[in-house]
């Protein structure tokens, strides 16, 4: 691993724009930008060609040929990008809930029609004098309180699914 140099005015910035206590401030700098992904190559507000990296909201200004932390601030996205992105996760999150209460309904609607059904295997099981109609009634009973419990399982999956893209949301608003 290549060593990080940190500049005096990347520890003073994050001692005034994150409030990193002075003697550790190099060390958070160099241990955020170890921690960080490369966003792109960009010029300075001086137009110097600079590396750009971001962690956790945090942007990392780093010389173009060298692991070299020039400055650090809060990266606060531009309005019309932070409403683009806000509207995109909005509108996953409706599209997930959409097909979170078609699910629901399609289930519902084959739980009652398979309850019909259950009551009446259930009846036949009742009233079958042969071994193998008793069997085979049980069989399709069995069959059918499982399907009953994969249907609860697929939506348990879409509604984990929705709180993902919930919690996504939250981040943007």
């Amino acid at each position: 691993m290549t060593a990080v140099t940190v500049t005096r005015h990347a520890a003073e910035e994050a001692v005034k724009d994150f409030r990193i206590p002075q003697r550790t401030a190099e060390e958070w700098v160099r241990s955020t930008f170890r921690k960080a992904r490369f966003v792109a190559n960009i010029i300075s507000g001086e137009g110097k060609p600079t590396r750009l990296f971001s962690h956790n909201g945090i942007a990392l200004a780093v010389a173009p040929e060298e692991d070299r932390v020039i400055t650090v601030y809060p990266a606060n996205p531009s309005a019309t990008v932070r409403q683009r992105v806000q509207a995109m996760v909005q509108r996953e999150l409706a599209k997930i809930e959409r097909r979170e209460q078609a699910l629901l309904r399609r289930n519902e609607l084959t739980k009652a029609e398979l309850t019909v059904e259950l009551a009446q295997l259930q009846l036949r099981l009742i009233r079958a004098r042969s071994e193998a109609t008793k069997l085979a009634s049980q069989a399709r009973i069995n069959a059918i309180n499982e399907y009953f419990t994969q249907l609860d399982s697929d939506l348990l999956a879409v509604k984990h699914e929705k709180r993902a893209v919930a919690k996504t949301v939250a981040a943007y608003m």
